[in-house]
């Protein structure tokens, strides 16, 4: 998540092309709900149930924890079928207090779970459902349930910690199996990781409430790092997805008209506003919200979020994988297959009939029809080959336990296995079978079907993430004729490193004019390190969607541009609402820093820095540091974060260029070459370890680095340049010349090139 020195030098801006993540980009969100009043304060899931001794609840908290909330059996007076199809959902009891009829078996008997370096007990103790965790040091970490997340395949429950926050422990319940587990899997995530389960990563208030609840408000209190969070009720209710309705709860037989009615696509986004895996831009969506006024999706662009293909990789959720399928722009939406109201499929999918019942001629929203699924798909009817949903969404299990199919809707596709490691259906099902069998057969069925545009889409995608400069002309063409907005973006988001050739620098700016705020805002973020394109960005500033408004006033605050007043309390209000989090507190920083505010920027870097126990944080405290003129200090954090992740080349090459501002070349050189070694494939780092080199009077390992350099940098004209100077020194003017033509035939404009070839001449 690292990136380069140049960052610091525009208000750590620009993102450079070696360097992909960093914790200045916006952080997604990855599970999804909101905060707490006090501590030790939940329980009473159902109000005919006893309070458990030793917990205390205010009247108005139990009233607006109770299941079904208040809200929802007003409504369902005259809305029964729905009611009763919701009220045993898993939205309805998508969070709930701890309850005696419904917790005591998963801790009573005591139960023992070892898990990596740590043991932990889950018993009943006093009447509380205690959590009991021993670590390597011996001492033992007591706390108790107040909430729950989940009803099945898994319960994680919820503890309170100082500050008003609830924390998910790791430790989770399978009620199906009676029993323990732990939902990390095989990690044995320790005190001093980002994902340990007491650290903020898992912090129920930022991470999970909003999803897990209705009417939440956050409530972070920037000043006491605390949360005084609030909510309508527990679970998902009827005015998360409907809003309050006040005109139809005054006149519940008028019909819904005006802005209350919904549309299609404002259902689609109220489903997205959870079901996706997405950056949160304002905290405060509501039913009938467009989601990109709320929220950036995660898209399968330069990350391992999905691979290349768009399958599912990390925990995406539904909602993002869907706006890269054909289907979804087609206009299929949720409700073309799921009832909202009991959470399950309209149709059975175990004979093919939901989907079938779009692909039968003569087809819905645009769907293809395929009249007989046994010729379509090859295996016979029954068997698992012979079901859609098995080929085209497969299954990958989140949090052990937990199967989600991939609502991408790809096509199996084993020859992309073979060449780039993605996974496909065929091998998972047959998996005691070579991938040349499943590619035989595949090929034997198919045949010239396979190469289909997806096939060429995810190659070049896959080329790009090794960083392979001859996938960027065929992309540009794919970029102008991609009708999916959502794979559009990703493209233009996976040509960031290449931005500064001008065939890249068109499409993006074509790009700013698309229809999609998803492609006006990945274009919006590729220009925005770029003082030469802040005047095309100030339009933006004004554009009918929030997430593009707030990139382009952030791109002017990076630049020191003017602002709109409007669209810059906007991006206020988003660093606002995201600085409970690392990410967010650096942005804090960098908005400092960008203002002048050199005490505000340092104070909120080293606060991201004491909450992220991570290389990168350091890494980002450091340049801050060095930003500001702190260069002892930024040198200890960059040594810091060279300690906390040894393998990273992020770490080293920063504090090299640091180093090599004051002439410590011997330091800079061995700083360098670690850098290379951890990352052979890091050209920038190779450009100035032949820099350093050189200047050493190392000529001939000074060439050697170059030329490295020039091979993992095709598309920059600094290492020719470089080493024409270099053979010029050494007094060979025939490989100055060649070099020094080679920068001009990469930037014709190079005058320093032109300069070097003319004076040789003479």
């Amino acid at each position: 998540m690292g990136r380069k020195r140049q960052q610091i030098k525009s208000e750590l801006a620009a993102a450079t092309a070696r360097r992909r993540r960093s914790l200045l980009v916006p952080a997604i969100a990855i599970l999804a709900v909101a905060t707490l009043i006090t501590a030790a304060i939940f329980h009473l899931a159902n109000p005919e149930e006893p309070i458990i001794p030793g917990q205390t609840i205010t009247p108005d908290l139990a009233k607006r924890s109770r299941i079904p909330p208040n809200e929802a059996v007003a409504c369902g007076k005259c809305h029964k079928p729905e009611f009763d199809l919701w009220v045993n959902s898993q939205h309805a009891w998508a969070n709930r207090l701890v309850s005696a009829s419904r917790d005591k078996p998963a801790f009573h008997p005591d139960r023992l779970l070892a898990h990596g370096s740590f043991t932990n007990t889950m018993r009943v103790a006093t009447g509380l459902f205690e959590i009991t965790t021993t670590g390597r040091t011996g001492t033992a970490s007591v706390h108790h349930a107040e909430a729950v997340i989940g009803i099945e395949p898994l319960r994680q429950y919820l503890v309170p910690f100082p500050g008003g926050r609830l924390q998910v422990v790791d430790v989770s319940y399978d009620p199906r199996n009676d029993d323990w587990f732990n939902a990390q899997g095989d990690e044995d995530r320790q005190p001093n990781e980002w994902g340990y389960w007491k650290n903020r990563s898992m912090t129920w208030n930022v991470q999970c409430a909003y999803c897990h609840m209705t009417g939440l408000k956050k409530n972070y209190d920037p000043a006491t790092d605390a949360y005084s969070t609030t909510w309508r009720a527990m679970g998902i209710s009827c005015t998360q997805c409907h809003g309050t309705m006040p005109a139809h709860m005054a006149n519940p037989k008028a019909p819904v008209v005006g802005a209350e009615k919904r549309s299609p696509d404002q259902i689609f986004h109220a489903c997205g506003s959870c079901h996706s895996r997405r950056e949160e831009i304002t905290g405060r969506f509501v039913a009938r919200d467009d989601y990109f006024d709320h929220y950036r999706p995660a898209l399968p662009d330069l990350g391992n979020t999905y691979y290349p293909d768009g399958q599912v990789w990390d925990e995406d959720f539904e909602f993002s994988s869907f706006l890269t399928s054909r289907m979804g722009h087609k206009g299929v939406r949720c409700l073309d297959c799921h009832n909202p109201h009991s959470g399950k499929l309209i149709l059975p999918v175990d004979n093919n009939a939901l989907c079938m019942s779009c692909h039968t001629p003569p087809g819905r929203n645009g769907a293809i029809p395929i009249p007989d699924p046994v010729a379509h798909g090859h295996h016979k009817e029954g068997s698992t080959g012979n079901l859609c949903v098995e080929c085209h969404m497969p299954i990958t299990k989140y949090m052990v336990r937990d199967p989600r199919r991939d609502h991408g809707f790809t096509c199996p596709d084993p020859l992309l296995t073979k060449e780039s490691g993605i996974p496909n259906a065929c091998s998972r099902c047959h998996t005691d079978k070579s991938i040349d069998w499943n590619l035989e057969w595949a090929q034997n069925w198919y045949g010239a079907r396979l190469e289909r545009r997806s096939r060429q889409r995810a190659r070049l995608v896959a080329r790009a993430r090794r960083m392979d400069d001859s996938a960027v002309q065929p992309l540009l063409e794919m970029a102008r004729s991609e009708e999916i907005a959502a794979w559009r973006a990703a493209i233009v988001g996976i040509l960031q490193p290449w931005s500064h050739r001008p065939e890249v620098r068109s499409l993006v700016e074509e790009s700013l004019a698309h229809p999609s705020p998803m492609v006006r805002s990945a274009a919006v973020r590729i220009l925005s390190p770029m003082p030469d394109a802040i005047d095309r960005l100030k339009p933006l500033q004004s554009d009918p969607s929030t997430l593009v408004r707030v990139d382009a006033a952030w791109a002017a605050v990076q630049q020191r541009a003017s602002t709109e007043p409007a669209a810059y309390r906007e991006l206020l209000d988003y660093i606002n609402n995201t600085c409970d989090q690392p990410p967010g507190a650096l942005r804090q920083a960098q908005l400092a820093l960008a203002e002048n505010r050199h005490a505000d920027a340092e104070a909120w870097a080293r606060k991201a820095a004491s909450w992220d126990p991570t290389g990168a944080a350091h890494n980002l405290l450091a340049r801050i540091l060095h930003a500001i003129g702190k260069r002892g200090e930024a040198i200890q954090n960059f040594r810091v974060a060279m300690r906390l992740e040894p393998t990273s080349p992020d770490h080293p090459y920063a504090l090299a260029l640091l180093l090599a501002e004051t002439g410590e070349v011997q330091e800079t050189i061995k700083l360098l070459q670690k850098a290379v070694q951890l990352d052979p494939g890091f050209g920038r780092a190779w450009y100035n370890l032949g820099l350093g080199l050189a200047q050493q009077n190392r000529l001939e390992e000074a060439i050697a680095a170059l030329r490295q350099a020039e091979k993992l940098m095709p598309e920059s004209p600094d290492p020719a340049y470089a080493r024409a100077t270099i053979h010029l020194r050494l007094g060979d003017i025939p490989a100055a010349k060649d070099a020094a033509r080679r920068a001009l035939d990469i930037q014709p404009d190079h005058e320093a090139a032109k300069t070097l070839i003319q004076g040789a001449d003479h």
